[in-house]
């Protein structure tokens, strides 16, 4: 064989190896590319550990969940309070798919006529291109019922409160997850501290704890009140962690019922020592009085739902957060069709556009969890794996004698906001 031929021989044999190694390394891209698929949509969702890391990362919250690709996921948010917004918002911007999570946009849904709040929003939106705003037409009769038909078919939309004011890495991608494996389920909801029905499956799981307020002004030396860094308003900092707080002290035989008003503003809530005797400590609190029902006092009182965000902080500062959440691998709780709360859920817009408009009468929360889930067969779930905390209802205005939105404030400040 001359030179010549010999070089174009060992020139095709490179070429045929070449070519059989790009198609191996390609058939591998394609193989790994659709078990991933597979697992967003059929695996199985792990428990999460509820651990957080300071500032937003570009890693990824959630290792063991894959966003599917080509899914849009927009957060749509009822605004009308500044003070709640600005912790809700470091969630918000942890979230985005620039920091590793699953939201594209953010539609802030505008619900104020108050100019210091509107001021907010407006400084809110030049945070990222990925917020909008969006006006809808408020009836005292029908709510929030317009702003349903500002949504962009085909897509998922997780609805959120403007006072939910923890939320954990995974929430967001679990009850999308959820929802887009189960079409059964009109809307699925997060496993929400300070939810009429969820707080009492809480408080039977175990997970509240005796929390009483305190009863005297509290001494300058013990104050754990810090400076707020980030907003211009009226929130003072206050340590979320239980351990910086002292244990509360008075007569053994006082008791504080769900339908008492607050000692004073800016109290504070303080924890009940442990005792052979704890069960007994728990009957001196509020939350004794709960039940399943979502117009009971869960919904009433101020101070059940008080507890239960104190007991819920002291068990993330334990690193607790399963006690709330239903064994790994089980099924979402059905709420068939007493109405839930919709604080912070997931829906496919496609889906709710095609049976709009809402029949007049009826508020939002009643078509989404009882009207229209009743009428086409489906049901509606709570991911008990998707832990939220929200502030507060209308009912519950007094929560904000105490000084939780500056404990949940400093926890933001502490472990999600971006410092710029």
């Amino acid at each position: 064989m001359s030179a010549l031929s010999l070089s174009r021989y060992m020139t095709v044999q490179w070429r045929s190896l070449l070519f059989i190694l790009a198609a191996i390394i390609f058939s591998y891209t394609i193989f790994t590319t659709l078990i991933r698929v597979d697992y967003d949509f059929k695996g199985p969702i792990s428990a999460s550990a509820g651990s957080w890391r300071p500032g937003y990362g570009t890693t990824g919250l959630h290792q063991e969940l894959v966003k599917p690709p080509g899914l849009k996921v927009i957060a749509i948010v009822f605004y009308g309070r500044r003070d709640r917004s600005q912790i809700l918002h470091c969630f918000l911007m942890r979230n985005l798919v620039d920091h590793g999570g699953w939201l594209d946009e953010v539609h802030w849904i505008r619900n104020t006529d108050d100019q210091q709040d509107l001021d907010y929003l407006d400084q809110l939106l030049t945070y990222s291109n990925r917020y909008k705003q969006l006006f809808q037409e408020r009836t005292k009769e029908q709510g929030y019922s317009d702003a349903w038909s500002k949504l962009q078919p085909g897509h998922i939309y997780v609805k959120i409160d403007d006072d939910v004011v923890w939320m954990a890495d995974d929430a967001i991608p679990r009850i999308v997850t959820t929802k887009i494996q189960h079409p059964e389920y009109l809307l699925v909801s997060a496993n929400m501290i300070n939810s009429p029905l969820m707080g009492w499956l809480h408080y039977r799981a175990g997970a509240v704890h005796p929390y009483l307020p305190e009863m005297s002004p509290e001494d300058p030396s013990e104050t754990t009140i810090k400076q707020n860094q980030s907003y211009e308003g009226d929130i003072q900092r206050a340590s979320w962690k239980h351990v910086d707080h002292p244990l509360w002290q008075g007569p053994d035989g006082f008791v504080f019922a769900y339908h008492q008003k607050p000692p004073r503003d800016g109290h504070r809530w303080l924890r009940l020592p442990e005792t052979p005797a704890s069960t007994a400590q728990l009957r001196r609190t509020p939350v004794v009085d709960t039940t399943y029902d979502t117009w009971g006092a869960g919904l009433q009182s101020w101070a059940i739902a008080a507890q239960h965000h104190y007991s819920f902080l002291e068990n993330l500062y334990n690193g607790d957060l399963q006690v709330y959440k239903f064994a790994a691998g089980a099924k979402p709780w059905i709420t068939d069709w007493d109405r839930l709360s919709i604080n912070f859920i997931a829906i496919n817009s496609s889906e709710i556009l095609s049976h709009l408009p809402i029949p007049a009468g009826v508020v939002d929360e009643e078509w989404l969890t009882v009207t229209l889930p009743r009428s086409i067969g489906k049901s509606v779930a709570v991911d008990t794996q998707s832990v939220a905390a929200h502030l507060s209802f209308f009912f519950q205005s007094e929560v904000s004698s105490t000084d939780l939105l500056g404990r949940y404030l400093d926890y933001a400040e502490e472990n999600v906001c971006r410092k710029v």
